[in-house]
């Protein structure tokens, strides 16, 4: 807490697992764990589309971890049911849309299908919504926040956000390249669906909160409007037509609890902060050092005053995966002499840990970060 305060702890808080932005992948989690001679035991998965288990309380205490997640799946249903479709494995997401994975060496999920097939009011009006989650899910959510609250000392973190964001989310249910022609087209039809969507997550929110709330030190929030090189939307359109929605979802949030919010979006986000700044928001993840713009130096200097960077913490697409030990260790070091200062940084690889990264990297990953990362 004293980091998310921008106050300066003993060491670095360190997240692997704390939120669906923040893990490691399945094959990658097996291999780590044989690395370390920990046993692995039945994967229980997290996140199908990501390929996301649940982690070992072995594991999170090898390495420090200082956070805990208190939440259900977000983009699919808890009772997923994963069926056989040629060459795929396939299910049904709860808004309707059908991923798949190849069954031969496949990594993830992909929306294949979706369930508005046209950007038309119709086409809204016979659209069955999802429901929030029944109340039975949040008592037990509110059982298992309550028992860690009260017997550990690990910050919780949670979201009732049940499936992408409010600009992601109508990509998810009638495919990217329809929605972005919407949003320019068809307006008025993007914002009655940005609108329906945001009115589903301030009742989920509000439920999931009702019972988690006075538990939880954090709350995630995913949103991608960024790419690799800058805004995947006119900035105005942001402003005009998502932004406002993003308030109205962050400010029934924060009437429910005293829990710091975080905002998750990849990609070149620097002239994304001031926006999420004012919007109120805690907490920026996942840093992603090698998008445009993204120097952690020139981000720590001009608004580590405002925003918690959570992430950031090695370069995850190029020395992560590609480089030595040592160059992991190098990058590491870096990152944290550049975000640790006064404060206000959590310290987490960009994003999840893909499946081909060698353990020998993400053992260097996290002791360097135990080492290196004191005040």
């Amino acid at each position: 807490m004293l980091a998310l305060n921008h106050q300066q702890p003993d060491r670095i808080p360190i997240d692997l697992g704390g939120t669906i932005c923040s893990s490691i992948h399945k094959n990658a989690y097996i291999a780590l764990k044989k690395h370390l001679g920990l046993e692995v035991e039945e994967l229980r998965m997290l996140d199908y589309v990501q390929q996301l288990p649940y982690l070992d309380e072995a594991l999170l205490e090898r390495f420090g971890v200082d956070f805990r997640m208190v939440q259900l799946p977000a983009a699919t249903a808890p009772d997923v049911n994963i069926f056989e479709d040629g060459d795929y494995y396939a299910f049904i997401d709860r808004w309707g849309s059908k991923l798949h994975m190849p069954k031969h060496e496949g990594l993830y999920f992909d929306w294949v299908d979706f369930p508005i097939k046209e950007a038309t009011m119709k086409a809204l009006d016979g659209y069955t919504w999802p429901r929030p989650d029944p109340p039975e899910v949040n008592a037990r959510l509110r059982q298992q926040a309550r028992y860690l609250y009260e017997n550990t000392d690990y910050a919780l973190v949670g979201s009732a956000v049940i499936g992408g964001g409010i600009f992601e989310q109508p990509a998810r249910t009638m495919g990217l390249e329809n929605f972005l022609i919407a949003l320019v087209k068809e307006p008025k039809f993007a914002d009655r669906m940005m609108e329906q969507i945001t009115e589903i997550y301030i009742e989920s929110c509000h439920n999931y909160l009702e019972q988690v709330g006075p538990y939880l030190q954090v709350f995630t929030y995913w949103d991608d409007v960024s790419g690799q090189d800058g805004w995947l939307i006119s900035p105005d359109l942001y402003r005009r037509m998502i932004k406002p929605k993003q308030r109205r979802l962050l400010e029934a949030i924060k009437s429910k609890t005293d829990a710091k919010v975080y905002y998750h979006s990849c990609g070149a986000v620097y002239d994304l902060i001031p926006d999420l700044i004012e919007l109120g928001f805690d907490i920026l993840n996942p840093v992603q050092v090698s998008a445009r713009g993204m120097d952690t130096k020139r981000l720590k200097r001009e608004y580590g005053q405002d925003i918690v960077f959570w992430g950031g913490g090695v370069d995850t697409q190029h020395v992560l995966p590609f480089g030595t030990p040592e160059d992991v260790a190098d990058e590491v070091r870096r990152r944290i002499d550049d975000l640790a200062p006064g404060g206000g940084f959590v310290f987490a690889a960009v994003h999840n840990i893909q499946a081909l990264v060698p353990p020998e990297n993400i053992v260097t990953l996290f002791e360097t970060a135990l080492e290196y990362g004191k005040y």
